[in-house]
């Protein structure tokens, strides 16, 4: 990990995982640029860690914008001069069906095409040694982007766990594509955690999550492990449960499915020849 404080960006930053992954990362000496739709929250996020103090600062992003991302990248380049971590942490969950501005529907714009966009347009800041960690879940649902836009065949769990599953596809075909910029890329799975993720979901769904989720906390650590430690600085293209390698559903090692996937989501948010 390069310098005496790495640079570590968080999507999500005041979100509960976002946030609690934050505090340790200041806790071990990062400079941490928090990423989260601009509020009162994300001024008090960076008050509470100690702003500039402790080498915090925050960068306003919409990540269901594709203009709102293309901002924010060009703010953490105009401010870093190198990105050690990028953790796309970020993510929501809607039983309704909602259409951005440009077009997409609200789950995929935010939990796949934004982070999908960002984590391109900051290559160059990511560009030797630098690490990409993508927070999902062992989703095996099919994913078709073109369905994904359908109003007509919208099913929000479905359409939130093919979101997870893209994540996946994503992460393995970086992996590949980052390994001649030396950018290692690895996705987390950190179980069920306690937060505002599933607040729209139905009253059973969220009874039982209440029940068997636990404090973001040890995910917190185990994130922070994944981002900067020594440990995992040459770890890349692996799927973790908190630190432990585990394997991924068969259908997101498909490279074919990958590289397609790549492909047209490259397209829809029209990244053209830049990122990896």
């Amino acid at each position: 990990m390069a310098g005496l404080h790495p640079v570590v960006v968080v999507t999500g930053a005041t979100g509960a995982i976002g946030s609690a992954t934050a505090s340790v990362l200041v806790r071990r000496g990062a400079r941490v640029v928090l990423l989260a739709r601009p509020s009162d929250r994300l001024a008090s996020a960076v008050k509470r860690l100690g702003g500039e103090e402790t080498r915090v600062s925050s960068v306003p992003v919409d990540l269901s914008s594709l203009s709102s991302v293309r901002s924010a990248a060009r703010e953490i380049t105009r401010t870093v001069g190198h990105v050690d971590a990028l953790l796309n942490i970020a993510a929501v969950f809607s039983r309704e069906y909602h259409k951005t501005k440009e077009g997409f529907e609200l789950m995929l714009a935010t939990n796949h095409l934004g982070p999908f966009l960002l984590t391109n347009l900051l290559r160059d800041r990511l560009v030797g040694r630098g690490r990409v960690i993508t927070v999902t879940a062992p989703s095996s649902t099919r994913v078709d982007l073109d369905q994904l836009t359908n109003k007509s065949t919208f099913r929000a769990l479905d359409t939130f766990g093919a979101t997870k599953a893209a994540n996946l596809l994503f992460t393995f075909e970086l992996a590949r594509r980052a390994k001649r910029w030396e950018v290692r890329v690895n996705a987390c799975h950190p179980g069920l955690v306690r937060s505002e993720l599933m607040h729209e979901a139905w009253a059973p769904i969220r009874a039982v999550t209440r029940i068997v989720s636990r404090p973001p906390a040890r995910a917190a650590e185990d994130l922070a492990d994944l981002a900067i430690s020594p440990a995992h600085e040459g770890t890349t293209g692996w799927f973790f449960k908190g630190t432990k390698r585990i394997e991924p559903p068969k259908s997101t090692v498909d490279q074919l499915a990958q590289s397609a996937l790549w492909k047209r989501t490259a397209e829809l948010v029209e990244l053209e020849n830049a990122g990896f």
